[in-house]
């Protein structure tokens, strides 16, 4: 049974070359949509992701954010092509990343985050220490995922939040609270739909966060 207070989690497991595992875990008692909460993860991922990058490191990794931003965007059905999310091997070189079904055996590695209230609103917490590349993979995971399981107006909110990560980044420093980013791009998705009169879908109905 799910408790009142438990926090909404997701797993990201890498069973195998170019293979992701996504686990999601709802939340309870918060009342906020659990589509906000999943939201809140992917960006979490990612912004802690781009925290724990090397500066020069930050730059690409805007760049495969934005490339999936844009395949999500452009994706009628929530799928995206292959090559969207790719990741180096030892012997294959870069290769697309595809998501499997999730296995309970574990995979070389996995990636657990968190969110967790406070009077400053949800704050993304990273379990462990990975890698920044790794979470940053695990997040485009994440996003791959979120996207296939969304409608046309999910999908281009999150689409909207992936570029309003990397606006945050462009303009501030990349040791801002993840929280601050998480922030900022909910703010810039639902700014940017409220623009152009449509609604806010449930991801962002309950504002920046």
């Amino acid at each position: 049974m799910l408790r009142r207070d438990s926090k909404p989690r997701i797993d990201v497991d890498f069973p195998g070359p170019g293979l992701a595992g996504v686990r999601w875990w709802p939340g309870g008692g918060s009342g906020r949509p659990q589509q906000a909460d999943r939201l809140d993860l992917v960006l979490g991922l990612l912004a802690w992701g781009i925290h724990r990058t090397h500066e020069a490191g930050v730059r690409p990794a805007a760049d495969r954010i934005r490339e999936l931003a844009t395949a999500v965007a452009q994706s009628p059905d929530g799928r995206v092509p292959d090559g969207a999310v790719r990741v180096a091997t030892r012997t294959q070189g870069m290769v697309p990343v595809q998501i499997c079904a999730w296995s309970g055996d574990r995979g070389l590695t996995r990636v657990k985050a968190e969110i967790s209230r406070s009077s400053v609103g949800p704050v993304p917490l990273i379990k462990g220490s990975p890698a920044a590349g790794t979470l940053v993979l695990a997040g485009l995971c994440a996003a791959m995922d979120q996207s296939e399981a969304g409608d046309a107006d999910d999908r281009l909110a999150l689409a909207l939040a992936l570029e309003g990560l990397i606006v945050w980044y462009a303009e501030a420093h990349r040791m801002t609270p993840a929280r601050d980013a998480v922030h900022a791009a909910r703010s810039h998705a639902a700014e940017r739909l409220q623009a152009a009169g449509r609604a806010l879908p449930p991801c962002l109905g309950d504002g920046p966060g």
